[in-house]
């Protein structure tokens, strides 16, 4: 809200600023849009403009909703998508044609101005690009009744051909077999991809889990050797990407300098007589457009050097959410440590039956572990079923 003394800085209503908390933590937890909304119905939390008006604040929308409680999955939708919980100004998000059309039109990402860390955020920025990647991953159906929350690792797991989101299911015989298949199976979605990469919940989360506290003993017990391997490894990414963006940026540069000279030129060849008004006004509205588009490029690019910085600290973050790890196992947590999971097809039948998964963290990406002494262990998934797991994976076996 609007600070008293000053009616250009924002501070924050604590009351209310508890409840977008909520919502992201709730989103963290697997809980889709429709199943927050309907745990803040439940718990009998204002909706916005019922907020609003019960602090005599008058803003624009629907004010005659009859159920003050009664919250809207797209509203949900919309506090998690703002940017400004942390801590940002962002200005040009719409736009009118002339200030004779009062019509608000939405402007491209691209031309958005940013301005980081002007006021107190509500929400921490890592918390927020977690919960954006969440969303982002996770196309939400509406939940069954019976099944309102998500998978733990809802959002995570992916299609190792074809990238899709691999979705959760029920076996509709046996209801104690859940598992993942991917999203664009051919059979199933009418999709593009050849294998349904069937993958076994119980066993995938028994593995993920053995994975994750490897990386903790690890860390418990040789926490140099663990910095060793995310210094090469994050290191090298740094440099690759650097290098890569000042590459981008230096492009960028060149080619604004060259469409000043074509501009100029242009200029003179139509104050000479040497091109129409007509080419010179076409021409001329083509160079304006591109060094608009150089200037928003230019401007991104040299913030995201800038903020190169922030990629050597990874290691450093990645570490802090392992430690973690060694006192508990949460939904949150596992959205913290792991960016993305790929799901290969199965190959081969019976006992030499193989599947590769490979697990991306946050901040450092693919990461392996060296083996220990028991490089290999058994996942009961259920009576009379075993699998396998070989920490160090062939090119054809995990």
């Amino acid at each position: 809200m609007k600070s008293p003394e000053n009616k250009k800085k924002w501070i924050i209503d604590t009351e209310a600023a508890e409840v977008v908390r909520d919502i992201y933590r709730m989103c963290l937890e697997g809980m889709g849009n429709e199943s927050i909304a309907r745990e803040l119905q439940n718990r009998q939390v204002l909706i916005p403009m019922a907020y609003w008006q019960s602090k005599g604040l008058n803003r624009g929308g629907k004010k005659t909703q009859p159920n003050p409680y009664k919250w809207c999955k797209t509203t949900v939708q919309k506090i998690l998508a703002q940017q400004e919980y942390c801590g940002d100004v962002i200005n040009f998000k719409t736009y009118s044609k002339n200030f004779k059309n009062k019509t608000r039109i939405d402007n491209p990402v691209e031309n958005w101005k940013i301005f980081r860390d002007v006021h107190e955020p509500i929400i921490d920025r890592d918390t927020w690009e977690t919960v954006q990647k969440h969303t982002a991953q996770t196309k939400r159906r509406a939940p069954k009744k019976e099944n309102a929350r998500k998978h733990i690792f809802s959002g995570l797991i992916r299609c190792a051909d074809c990238g899709s989101n691999m979705r959760y299911h029920t076996n509709t015989v046996n209801k104690d077999i859940h598992y993942f298949s991917c999203g664009n199976y051919v059979k199933d979605t009418r999709g593009t991809c050849p294998e349904r990469h069937y993958i076994r919940a119980d066993a995938l989360e028994q593995i993920v889990i053995f994975e994750l506290k490897r990386l903790a003993i690890m860390l418990q017990m040789d926490e140099p050797l663990l910095v060793e391997i995310l210094e090469k490894k994050t290191n090298k990414d740094f440099y690759d990407e650097k290098k890569f963006l000042e590459g981008e940026l230096q492009k960028a540069i060149v080619r604004q300098q060259t469409v000043a000279s074509l501009y100029e030129k242009l200029y003179e060849d139509n104050a000479t007589g040497k091109v129409t008004d007509e080419w010179f006004t076409h021409m001329s509205h083509k160079y304006e457009v591109e060094r608009a588009e150089l200037k928003v490029r230019i401007f991104n690019l040299r913030e995201q050097v800038a903020n190169m910085q922030t990629v050597q600290h990874s290691k450093d973050m990645f570490i802090g959410a392992v430690r973690k790890f060694l006192d508990t196992i949460t939904a949150p947590l596992i959205h913290e440590l792991i960016d993305h999971i790929d799901v290969y097809e199965a190959e081969g039948k019976g006992k030499n039956k193989t599947q590769r998964v490979v697990i991306h963290y946050n901040f450092v990406g693919y990461l392996e572990i060296p083996e220990n002494d028991e490089p290999c262990f058994t996942a009961d998934t259920r009576q009379g079923v075993a699998i396998g797991y070989i920490s160090k994976p062939t090119e054809k076996s995990a």
